[in-house]
């Protein structure tokens, strides 16, 4: 999913580098790439069942409208800023 995101891959590039060294081996970087992985898996598939449960749903429509409004207030204010802003 974030492999399209390139500021995505980048950070994780920036975040990998740090442990990695001019002396790692290739098993530093398969523990790595499978820890990235693993962590990924739970993580998306956690987000998943939780957003999925009936309880979730119920909250979410509730507060749909007041979020896409702070949403659409700071997506505003960001856009103006850019737009005021002098490049």
């Amino acid at each position: 999913m974030h492999l399209a995101n390139s500021k995505a891959v980048l950070a994780w590039i920036a975040l990998v580098t740090l442990r990695l060294g001019v002396d790692s081996s290739w098993h530093d970087v398969a523990i790595i790439l499978a820890g990235c992985g693993i962590l990924s898996v739970v993580i998306f598939c956690g987000y998943a069942l939780v957003f999925s449960t009936v309880p979730m749903i119920r909250l979410y429509r509730r507060a749909r409208r007041g979020i896409d409004g702070v949403l659409a207030v700071f997506f505003c204010f960001a856009g103006l800023r850019l737009l005021m802003s002098r490049i």
